[in-house]
């Protein structure tokens, strides 16, 4: 494989992750009764515990959480003007718009796709941050892992 194409692999893997972990982060202190925090609505059973996986430490599940909560609003407020902009897209394309109104508005969501995208890179540079490199190899081990018994069940 091509070292740019490795990159991209690595870097589209590391933001699944990045948007993944805080959420486990969460589940796994509510198992353990350390957060009230009930955000979460994923049961138990369906995640594995990526905190003792990684063995974060108190800290680290702290900055993690923050970290989540902090982009939490903000991606999910992106992502609900990105499905909207998408949908008039297809109305504009199936209407009789003209072709400048089509191509502004796909610009529009363009410009969204790439918001959300640099939001999710920034926050994988955040957790990157808050890990050690030990942990981050960790990591990279289990989502490839990971992938590939999603790819085997497929």
């Amino acid at each position: 494989m091509m070292p740019c194409v490795r990159l991209l692999t690595c870097l589209s893997i590391f933001l699944s992750i990045a948007t993944i972990l805080p959420a486990r982060v969460d589940l796994s202190l509510k198992q353990n009764n350390q957060s009230p925090n009930g955000e979460l609505k994923i049961p138990a059973g369906n995640l594995n515990n990526l905190t003792k996986e990684l063995n974060l430490s108190r800290e680290q599940i702290q900055k993690l959480q923050q970290l989540r909560k902090n982009a939490q609003g903000k991606t999910k407020e992106r992502r609900q003007i990105l499905q909207i902009a998408k949908q008039e897209l297809n109305q504009l394309i199936q209407g009789n718009a003209s072709a400048n109104q089509i191509r502004q508005k796909r610009q529009q969501v363009q410009s969204l796709q790439r918001e959300i995208a640099d939001t999710n890179f920034e926050k994988t540079l955040a957790i990157r941050e808050i890990l050690t490199p030990e942990q981050r190899v960790k990591l990279q081990q289990i989502s490839e892992q990971r992938r590939q018994n999603r790819q085997k069940l497929k």
